[in-house]
């Protein structure tokens, strides 16, 4: 938007009244198409085409330049480092935009009836504006979520009518109790296990361990304290839980407060999962530590005794990449970390300033608080070789492939990085969105097509590209909606304008300030998102039946014509005025007149 459109929008110039027939007659014919029912013209039910083709020829240039066609730079030895691949680029096919302007059409848009007087500018900006549909909800990716992510399935079951509830949530990590004497020998008895199994929980876990063993650990205890494992702490998470006395469930089947039992397992698990150990006790008062040593696996460490029956994780199997340790009181502190290098594979102390080799050994007898383990995959391993030996193979190929660089990393580090994803660096129409041209290089890697067929063979997905272009649909829908954006802004501009320029408005429209900001950022360019309907029901209260605006509300002053301009493609309410000519007298015959209607209410 120009300097000088922004300044007339948020500081209209004040300038003397001059008389302007033709701009008054143009918005009389506003306000007298809308009344009469400007939103069955929109609609279309008047005959007017709401998605007829647009003329874009008088357009000066386009928004996305399609100078020649995509070009990408090939760098496979950044992916695969041990790979001497060639770096020449691939020339691709002219994109068929070249040498002319995007349009949707050449010929001449069509004259609406319903619109005979006005303007064709502003006659054009209103009938080609659709109403717009309800704001979709946006969804966002995260390294983060693709990273940490897991799912676990709870489910609470009433022991009076045996309706069994489920719930499924994300989880990022996993906070662990410290299982005690008790809770230990429970978690370990053979009676216990029998019920847990029963339960569906995670008895199984301690299926491999007899008696023997078990008296072993329980006399060691007496001597060296209880011998904790990492498996014990999350047999004690996934333990099922009975719900009774003060604790009890809310039965929706029963509408009453039932005994219950409530057990939960993983669905989905993480590639890197984070355990939090709880070490610390917070009481009204004061708080206290934990310093029981909790004993953790290096490698190998087998969540498949707590996964859902019907969880579709087929690795599960992880080892451990880093450990934090706190060193201290409840209340005083000294956090360091144990991180094992994935090249040398060789384990390092972190503190502070200070990196340390340390031995395997130190690393286990570390009074672990936050662990992170990582999924271990062979076969992942294998895949990755083989792909380097497709790669040194360089079999010539006739097609050569794109593949998202994005998977590709997941390819290089997760055990299990899923099927092949090129939707980042396409559009819904198989094309490459314009405003991702220019960073095309960064986005897709080239690949010969022997590599391509093992990839899609193996994981699926895609979808296959052997040529990259410029989507020419996604072009003109943002030339549409640049359009769109312009007209828009230039007919608030005069109406605004005209507004200011009155010096007693008979009537003055509100409209929420939190609405006119979407707007705004809108058809400036700052969001893509169109905004949904007018919301004024945050700017105004009810008072005896009337909808009056609130005080103090965050809202703006428009006039009636702007007010129907925008009620007419984006529709909303309510409607609120606000009348400032109302003399003294008038106002307090009014409220004298409400208050006799609220005496002779109460009569």
């Amino acid at each position: 938007m120009e300097d000088t459109n922004e300044a007339e929008m948020l500081i209209p110039e004040q300038q003397e009244i001059q008389a302007n027939r033709e701009w008054q007659k143009e918005k009389n014919m506003i306000n007298d198409l809308y009344r009469s029912g400007v939103n069955g013209v929109l609609g279309g039910s008047t005959g007017v085409d709401m998605d007829k083709d647009v003329d874009t020829t008088t357009e000066n240039t386009p928004i996305i330049s399609s100078q020649g066609a995509i070009k990408v730079q090939s760098r496979m030895s950044d992916s695969f480092p041990g790979i001497q691949m060639s770096n020449n680029t691939r020339p691709q096919s002219p994109v068929p935009m070249e040498g002319h302007i995007p349009k949707m059409s050449s010929s001449p848009p069509k004259a609406a009836s319903g619109w005979p007087s006005i303007n064709p500018s502003h006659k054009k900006a209103v009938t080609t504006f659709c109403p717009p549909k309800s704001k979709r909800q946006k969804k966002y990716r995260s390294v983060i979520s693709d990273v940490f992510d897991g799912t676990i399935v709870s489910s609470v079951q009433c022991l009076t009518c045996d309706r069994v509830s489920v719930t499924l949530e994300n989880f990022q990590d996993i906070s662990l109790p410290i299982p005690g004497k008790e809770d230990l020998a429970k978690l370990h008895s053979a009676t216990h296990q029998t019920a847990l199994v029963k339960a569906g929980s995670c008895g199984e876990a301690y299926a491999p361990q007899g008696w023997v063993s078990f008296v072993m650990e329980y006399i060691k205890s007496w001597f060296w304290g209880p011998v904790v494992t990492l498996q014990d702490c999350l047999a004690a998470f996934f333990a099922r839980d009975e719900l009774k006395g003060d604790n009890m469930y809310s039965c929706e089947k029963c509408k009453k407060l039932r005994n219950g039992v409530k057990f939960c397992k993983m669905q989905s698990l993480p590639e890197i999962l984070c355990v939090h150990l709880k070490r610390f006790r917070h009481e009204l008062m004061f708080s206290t530590k934990i310093s029981t040593h909790v004993s953790f696996p290096l490698e190998g460490l087998d969540l498949q005794p707590f996964l859902a029956k019907d969880s579709p994780a087929q690795t599960t199997n992880y080892d451990l990449l880093s450990v934090i340790c706190h060193h201290g009181t409840a209340s005083s502190g000294h956090y360091i970390a144990y991180c094992r290098n994935d090249v040398n594979n060789l384990w390092y102390e972190f503190d502070d300033q200070s990196v340390t080799e340390v031995s395997e050994s130190c690393v286990q007898n570390a009074e672990a608080y936050v662990l992170f383990y990582k999924k271990s995959n062979e076969d992942a391993l294998k895949e990755r070789r083989r792909v380097s030996g497709l790669f040194n193979m360089m079999e010539p190929s006739l097609l050569q492939f794109y593949i998202s660089r994005q998977w590709l990393n997941k390819f290089k580090t997760f055990a299990e990085p899923g099927p092949i994803s090129n939707d980042d660096f396409l559009c819904s129409h198989g094309g490459v969105p314009p405003n991702k041209a220019t960073s095309i290089d960064d986005l897709v890697v080239m690949l010969p097509q022997n590599v391509w067929d093992h990839l899609y063979s193996r994981y699926g997905g895609g979808p296959a590209v052997n040529h990259l272009y410029v989507c020419h649909t996604c072009q003109i829908e943002i030339e549409k909606v640049e359009k769109r954006r312009k007209s828009e802004l230039d007919m608030f501009v005069r109406l605004n304008k005209a507004f200011q320029e009155e010096e007693s408005p008979v009537v003055i429209y509100c409209i929420s300030m939190q609405w006119f900001r979407e707007w705004e950022g809108f058809v400036k360019g700052k969001d893509n998102d169109q905004p949904g309907a007018i919301d004024n029901s945050k700017i105004t209260v009810n008072k005896n039946g009337h909808l009056t605006l609130k005080q103090g509300a965050d809202s703006g002053q428009i006039s009636e014509e702007t007010w129907n301009f925008l009620h007419s493609i984006y529709g909303g309410g309510p409607l609120v005025t606000v009348r400032p000519n109302v003399s003294h007298q008038e106002a307090e015959s009014s409220q004298s007149e409400e208050k006799i209607e609220m005496e002779t209410r109460s009569v």
